[in-house]
């Protein structure tokens, strides 16, 4: 019986470097031929030999990781030359920093509100009492009624 060959489309790595692609094509998994930009900035960045290098010495359940660490890094390095990723990862904990220190201004604008507030409810209370243990209203006769919280409040029509 004749031995019939499989079709083998080239990945976008053979297709670079406009080999043939083998059965055994270490780039094959890793660099699909609907692809080739993903394998063209790897191979601009590393090179293929040293690409090959690095796949070869890695057990096959951590080539793939390693492939798409190696387009990130790839990527950052020809958006930024000089920094790459490092660039990256220090511009988003810059952001981080100053989301965080938005978010403490904006809650320490929050508690100044929220005294504020409890200066305008209870303007009788000379500290000891904390809006959150008692709520203070009129009512039309002008009564001072106060209420536990998880009472219900109402008030005469």
């Amino acid at each position: 019986m004749a031995k019939r060959k499989r079709n083998i489309v080239s990945c976008a790595a053979c297709r670079v470097q406009r080999k043939k692609c083998s059965e055994e094509c270490i780039f094959a998994p890793h660099f699909p031929q609907d692809a080739p930009e993903k394998f063209t900035v790897v191979h601009s960045v590393y090179g293929t030999n040293y690409v090959i290098k690095l796949l070869q010495g890695l057990e096959i359940q951590q080539r793939a990781d390693a492939a798409n660490n190696l387009v990130c890094e790839a990527s950052a390095r020809v958006k930024d030359p000089i920094q790459g990723s490092a660039g990256v990862i220090h511009e988003l904990q810059k952001r981080i920093s100053d989301l965080e220190s938005q978010l403490a201004s904006k809650q320490q604008e929050l508690m100044n509100m929220h005294s504020m507030f409890d200066k305008i409810l209870f303007p009788m209370c000379d500290g000891s009492c904390d809006s959150q243990d008692i709520l203070y209203h009129t009512s039309s006769t002008e009564d001072i009624m106060y209420e536990e919280l998880g009472s219900v409040l109402w008030e005469p029509i």
